[in-house]
């Protein structure tokens, strides 16, 4: 009785699955797309972390240069830090953009790939 019903579970995943394409289909392009939009927001979130490890190494050689007196060094270092924080601060700012047209492009994938998979099922 078990193997019976095995084939039977067998022939419509069969069946179901020849005429699911389209709902196979829009379900890898998702995937597809939240690949690229987690690659996208890694690489947008990595350079964000670099750029405010510049920022701490530079406020790092500013605090030093100011304890061995050197005032020119140490402002020019806090210069730097400055400029280099404002830039991990935009970084920042595009890393939430990234991310958030990530999770958009994937919303709607997701969203085709379920219509999909309802018309699929409707026709059968």
């Amino acid at each position: 009785m078990q193997f019976k019903q095995i084939l039977i579970a067998a022939a419509l995943a069969t069946a179901l699955g020849a005429c699911s394409d389209n709902a196979q289909q829009a379900a890898a392009d998702a995937a597809a797309k939240a690949k690229v939009a987690a690659e996208a927001t890694k690489a947008a979130a990595e350079k964000t972390a670099q750029q405010a490890k510049d920022a701490a190494a530079s406020a790092q050689q500013a605090a030093d240069q100011a304890k061995s007196g050197d005032m020119t060094g140490a402002a020019a270092s806090a210069g730097a830090a400055a400029e280099s924080g404002k830039a991990a601060t935009t970084s920042a700012a595009e890393t939430a953009d990234t991310a958030k047209q990530g999770a958009a492009d994937v919303k709607d994938a997701a969203t085709k790939a379920d219509e999909a998979a309802k018309k699929d099922a409707s026709g059968h």
